[in-house]
């Protein structure tokens, strides 16, 4: 079994919220959670307006690994 780990952010400005899901993913919690400290750095910087709530967590999958040979 394999174990991923997958940077999702939610973010609200002017009552309006957004999930935001990386399109890469980490083979460890650590690594994972410092992309998202990095993407909430680059969203308070750019974003237009006053940031509600900005959080953001890791999604463990566990995958079955089909090169597993039985």
């Amino acid at each position: 079994m394999i174990e991923i780990f997958i940077p999702v952010l939610i973010m609200c400005m002017n009552d309006n919220c957004e999930f935001m899901q990386s399109a890469a993913y980490y083979k460890n919690e650590a690594q994972c959670r410092q992309q998202i400290d990095i993407q909430k750095q680059a969203m308070i910087r750019q974003a237009p307006m006053k940031i509600e709530l900005l959080e953001g967590t890791c999604i463990t999958a566990r995958i079955e690994d089909s090169r597993k040979q039985t």
